[in-house]
C-alpha cells in the first residue's frame, strides 16, 4: 500500500464553514484542514518513471494553498468493503494510462484539529 498526499480538500469556504460548525462543539478549537490522501493498493512494487505518471494523475483540481494543521488526525474513507465510484473511475484511468501493477485506487480525506485538550498525534 503506497500513500500519496493530494490537494486541499476543501475550499477556504467550506473549511471556514466546517471550523464554524466545529467550534459549536468544541469551542477550544483553534484550526481545521482537510486534505486528500490517496491509497494505492499495488501488486509489487512501482518505479520512478510510473510513480511520476501517478503523481501526474492524482494532480486535479484548483491549485489551493491551504496550510496543514497539525494536532489530531481524523481520516475519513469509504465504508470497508465497498468500492466508491471515484475509485473505479481513478483505477481504470490509472490502467489505462499503463500502470498495471496498481490493484486499486482509493481517495479519502485528513482531517486535522487543533485542539488544545486532543491527544498527542504521536499517541493517538
Amino acid at each position: 500500500m503506497r500513500i500519496l498526499s493530494g490537494p486541499p480538500a476543501l475550499s477556504d469556504f467550506r473549511l471556514e464553514k466546517l471550523q464554524q460548525t466545529l467550534r459549536d462543539i468544541a469551542p477550544e478549537l483553534r484550526a481545521v484542514s482537510a486534505r486528500y490522501l490517496h491509497l494505492a493498493d499495488l501488486d509489487g512494487e512501482i518505479d520512478e518513471p510510473q510513480l511520476q505518471v501517478l503523481a501526474q494523475l492524482l494532480s486535479y483540481g484548483p491549485a489551493l494553498v491551504q496550510e496543514e494543521v497539525d494536532g489530531l488526525c481524523i481520516f475519513v474513507t469509504p465504508r470497508v468493503g465497498t468500492i466508491s465510484p471515484w475509485s473505479s473511475k481513478a483505477t481504470d484511468i490509472a490502467h489505462n494510462a499503463g500502470l498495471t501493477q496498481i490493484k486499486r485506487l482509493e481517495r479519502g480525506i485528513a482531517y486535522r484539529l487543533d485542539l488544545p485538550s486532543a491527544p498527542d498525534a504521536d499517541t493517538a
